[in-house]
């Protein structure tokens, strides 16, 4: 008996042994298979296969946004590749952190991001033609206002030929390199800020030694891939960490340490990215104009060197604060200054008669904001422009901007109340519009001056052309016609009408000014007033 069951148990032992021997090989060929299959996918992708789809519901436009150019644009980056450039400014992401296990001790801005993508590729040329600026590598803290200026250039020069722009810097200041570049860039294209919370490596290059949990590759990828899809076309800049996309105006980092630092107050995030899938729940107010020329801010920085901007400081109010602050900024020669008030944005006693005494005195503008975190404040005056629901960093970039292009305080409060408060408002909108100033209008100015020569009155029409193309255009008057054809790019032109009457009465010259376009004629109509004229 001993021998019969020593015998079973051997052969069953036997049969368990070969059962397991053979799904150890099937297991086995299912891991090669699918490690091979993934690895097949690559590559292929890297050699031009059919990218995949980067946004879902791209071509029905889920957001039901009325722009054509909005959904031209979003169908197209399902079906080619896109072109996206990275202009890079440091941080964390670029950081080398002193061990792998080390999240907080680290030099920011130590990789260089070509070398940064290169680590993200083949994967990455499934998603976009991606290249690399080096426009700076250092924490975000330290660059300066003058510095922003050139960054917007460089943006702007990179949006000439690419589909989007993604600019990584570092998430101290990332808001407002966001809303900078939200203000001053004048180009429909995406522009998608990113960063990260932890640095990208600690190794000699970003290849190796990975931090542990660092979210700079995954930012640096999935911002990539909101770019190239072009779902974020007309919304301005907005920012991307943590797979939540935010936009500009309304997003500030909320926590020194977590990886979900940014958040956006009571509006939420814009969206998300999940894989492949870009959803989308809101849209910035400014993508109601997209297809017009209100889509653009007066902020051009072509036209504004950057010695030429102005100072502007933020000063926060507190029990019993003192007005010292606000003498010493404004004798100092501060421009504006933002307070960041208590409630809705009350200042204490004393710093508000400094303030009016600045304001009397040297002309300093005001911006009243709320130190709370959220909500608004409407209070306006004298030398007193609402914040609306502005942060005070963020209030104090358009204050900035809005002191360097005007000298009229109600176009400020007009600004303010506009770009930086803007709100749902349906507007006409065009078949088609491209992506620069001067899509959907011609860009010219005129001027009709009436005089007198032989004792017969005659009218001088004056044109500046502003427009980047040759412009047409055809005069209509009491005096007569004429046309003024193909007017050069930046360049002024005048004729003079002879009327061959001794009186001329006061009426008006319309200016009827068209080019073309990609194929499409536009045309835009002026109306130029003159006064009376006896000879």
């Amino acid at each position: 008996m001993r021998t019969l069951t020593l015998t079973l148990s051997g052969r069953v032992v036997a049969l368990v042994v070969a059962v397991a021997l053979a799904l150890a090989a099937v297991v086995a060929t299912v891991a090669y298979s699918v490690a091979d299959s993934r690895a097949t996918a690559a590559a292929a992708r890297a050699d031009g296969a059919q990218p995949p789809v980067l946004a879902a519901g791209a071509a029905t436009n889920p957001l039901g946004i009325a722009s054509a150019r909005y959904s031209t644009a979003t169908a197209n980056a399902a079906s080619t590749k896109p072109k996206v450039v990275v202009v890079a400014t440091g941080g964390t992401m670029a950081g080398k952190a002193t061990g792998r296990d080390t999240f907080t001790s680290y030099r920011a801005g130590t990789y260089l991001m070509e070398d940064m993508l290169d680590t993200l590729r083949p994967e990455l040329d499934a998603v976009a033609d991606v290249t690399a600026v080096q426009f700076g590598n250092a924490g975000s803290s330290g660059y300066s206002i003058a510095q922003f200026h050139a960054l917007t250039l460089e943006v702007e020069k990179q949006l000439e030929t690419a589909d989007a722009v993604v600019v990584t810097t570092g998430t101290d200041t990332q808001e407002e390199f966001a809303y900078w570049l939200d203000l001053t860039v004048q180009s429909r294209k995406p522009v998608v800020t990113s960063g990260s919370m932890r640095p990208w490596g600690s190794g000699d290059g970003p290849e190796d030694s990975l931090v542990f949990g660092t979210d700079a590759p995954a930012n640096l990828y999935n911002a990539i891939k909101v770019a190239a899809s072009q779902q974020t076309y007309c919304f301005g800049t907005v920012l991307m960490l943590n797979d939540e996309i935010q936009a500009a105006r309304e997003v500030t980092k909320s926590n020194s340490y977590r990886t979900d630092t940014f958040q956006t107050r009571e509006y939420g995030v814009l969206g998300w990215i999940d894989g492949d899938n870009i959803t989308l729940g809101r849209a910035p107010a400014r993508v109601m104009t997209c297809d017009t020329e209100d889509w653009f801010t007066p902020f051009d920085l072509t036209d504004v060197a950057p010695e030429n901007l102005p100072r502007t400081e933020i000063l926060m109010s507190y029990q019993q604060a003192g007005g010292e602050p606000v003498t010493a900024f404004a004798n100092a020669g501060v421009k504006g200054i933002v307070t960041a008030g208590t409630g809705a944005g009350g200042i204490s006693s004393a710093m508000s008669q400094a303030r009016s005494a600045a304001i009397r005195d040297k002309g300093v503008w005001f911006v009243s904001t709320t130190r709370t975190g959220s909500g608004s404040s409407y209070g306006s005056g004298n030398g007193l422009i609402a914040g609306g629901d502005l942060t005070a960093i963020k209030a104090r970039l358009l204050l900035l901007l809005s002191r360097a292009f005007t000298e009229d305080f109600a176009t400020a409060q007009g600004w303010f109340a506009t770009y930086g408060n803007a709100s749902f408002d349906q507007s006409a909108t065009a078949d088609t519009v491209g992506a620069t100033p001067g899509s959907t209008a011609v860009l010219f100015s005129g001027t009709a001056t009436p005089s007198c020569k032989a004792q017969k009155a005659e009218l001088t029409i004056e044109i500046t052309s502003s427009d980047a193309v040759p412009v047409d255009l055809r005069v209509e008057s009491p005096a007569g016609g004429y046309k003024f054809t193909k007017i050069p790019a930046g360049q002024t032109v005048k004729h003079t009408i002879p009327a061959k009457v001794a009186e001329l009465a006061a009426g008006e010259a319309k200016l009827i000014a068209y080019k073309n376009v990609d194929g499409k004629g536009i045309q835009t109509v002026k109306t130029v007033a003159y006064p009376a004229t006896t000879c």
